[in-house]
């Protein structure tokens, strides 16, 4: 009878577990440019980044593709409104959005969209 018990537990949660794994990325961004011309990169939060105090809540939530012969890349997104976004730093603004390259590395670039004035995109 308990293995019974355990089955039924198995049935019911198994669902629960598929829906949580299942949850889709959204794509916000789809170009034929390259990433880097996304918007200006920020050597700052790019540093910030890097030591894990500038970061991505979730690496596949909102995401970026760039899909051009150069600069194909997938950049995680974050919204400068807090959305997918984990700033220690307080740097973030609400007009501007967030891409990440090599996030949760040494080597993560941020570049800023929605930023004005500054030099124009990098690379």
């Amino acid at each position: 009878m308990p293995i019974l018990r355990h089955t039924r537990l198995l049935f019911f949660c198994l669902p629960l577990g598929l829906a949580l794994a299942a949850q889709a990325e959204q794509v916000v961004v789809t170009s034929q440019k390259p990433y880097w011309m996304v918007g200006i990169r920020d050597t700052e939060l790019s540093r910030a980044c890097a030591l894990g105090r500038f970061n991505l809540a979730r690496s596949d939530r909102l995401v970026a593709r760039f899909t051009g012969k150069e600069g194909a890349e997938t950049l995680g997104v974050a919204k400068g409104t807090g959305v997918n976004l984990v700033d220690r730093v307080h740097k973030a603004k609400p007009t501007e959005d967030y891409y990440f390259h090599n996030h949760g590395t040494t080597s993560c670039e941020v570049f800023v969209g929605g930023r004005k004035g500054g030099a124009k995109p990098a690379k």
